[in-house]
């Protein structure tokens, strides 16, 4: 605060709206004219405002580190406070080995590069078991998303078990997601709470946003809505652990039940002489997806639940089902496919045996 004579207000006002209408270094004289004015000020208070994480951040982050998930921070936040907020959320831990890539220019930031990469190799020789972060500023980011060089920057950034970039623009975290999203055989997922996140969740396979004091946008712009980080372990855990487990065998079953189901009419054929002589009647053929097979594996894509949503929480690992294809892969599907020609083969030679000169004279005359 400071208090100004009515006629030394007049004469800074003056110059100031001079100032400002001027045509030649306008910018220049407006800030000539405000230091004239904002000097000598007496202080008479200070705010603060505390940007803290959110409740169960760094066990959130520690469950989804357990379940084989890579996390990586993308933040526009320095360097010193976006090192301080990976321990804050035990992304980060004391016995990583931290690689920092904090260049201006080009050629620095592949020295650094160069010197990561020699760092890496000694340490896992002397002990396999060290684990790496990576801290990356906006400014290398721009030259280590060259085309030249972003695959060594991938490479270096895939064997770390965090990654951290601080100070990175809007378009950077779009670029970030896409280098790995083109060039790594997974699927990523973008989480964010304001409008600068827009780009890198719909850049994205999966884009999720927290609805926050930091506005709709990031929700809007989403495929799923949260209202705390924390809910992300139960969305990818839990419930998506579960839709990959019904729908897997959902896709399974319809391609065994359709299988065994057509199969029989190639068995019938080999009796029939290859004729046009329908298997079956056209209502079973018509009602056979729509009324006959529906109901279970309906109910079973609804309500299936393998493991219990508490003990996917208590052991995370669980999660590396979907990730391995366990439960969806050609193998497995070979296998359904298989068991149903099993399976027709049986049903049809036991329905033959069942009526096979049962109800037929040696002439071919129905009996009765």
């Amino acid at each position: 605060a400071k208090e100004i004579d009515p006629r030394e207000y007049k004469t800074w006002n003056k110059n100031y709206k001079k100032a400002a209408l001027s045509l030649v270094d306008r910018e220049k004289q407006l800030r000539v004219a405000a230091a004239q004015i904002e000097k000598d000020l007496i202080l008479v208070g200070a705010t603060a405002i505390e940007d803290k994480l959110q409740k169960g951040v760094p066990d959130a982050i520690f469950t989804l580190a357990e379940a084989n998930i890579k996390i990586w921070v993308l933040t526009g936040d320095k360097l010193e406070t976006a090192i301080n907020i990976g321990y804050a959320c035990s992304l980060l831990n004391e016995d990583m080995n931290l690689i920092i890539l904090d260049a201006d220019n080009e050629p620095d930031t592949i020295k650094q590069i160069s010197k990561a990469e020699k760092q890496f190799m000694s340490s896992l020789k002397e002990n396999p078991d060290q684990t790496f972060a990576l801290v990356v500023t906006g400014a290398a980011l721009d030259y280590v998303l060259l085309e030249k060089h972003k695959l060594r920057y991938l490479n270096l950034s895939r064997f770390c078990k965090a990654v951290v970039c601080c100070r990175v623009s809007p378009l950077q975290k779009a670029l970030v997601v896409k280098l790995v999203k083109d060039n790594l055989k997974c699927r990523t997922l973008a989480i964010g709470d304001g409008a600068n996140d827009v780009s890198m969740i719909q850049m994205a396979h999966i884009g999720v946003g927290i609805s926050g004091n930091e506005g709709m946008q990031a929700v809007l712009a989403s495929d799923y809505a949260i209202a705390q980080f924390r809910f992300l372990v139960r969305l990818l855990l839990v419930h998506g652990r579960w839709s990959y487990m019904r729908v897997s065998l959902m896709i399974l079953y319809s391609f065994y039940k359709n299988m065994a189901f057509s199969i029989m009419s190639l068995w019938f054929a080999f009796f029939t002489g290859f004729s046009p002589q329908l298997f079956y009647d056209s209502w079973y053929i018509t009602f056979f997806n729509v009324l006959f097979t529906s109901l279970p594996i309906i109910v079973t894509s609804v309500l299936n639940q393998d493991v219990k949503a508490k003990n996917v929480l208590k052991y995370p690992r669980l999660y590396e089902t979907g990730q391995l294809d366990e439960e969806f892969s050609v193998l497995r599907l070979s296998g359904w496919l298989f068991l149903a020609i099993v399976q027709s083969l049986i049903i049809y030679f036991l329905c033959y045996g069942m009526v096979d000169g049962g109800s037929y004279s040696a002439t071919g005359r129905v009996l009765g």
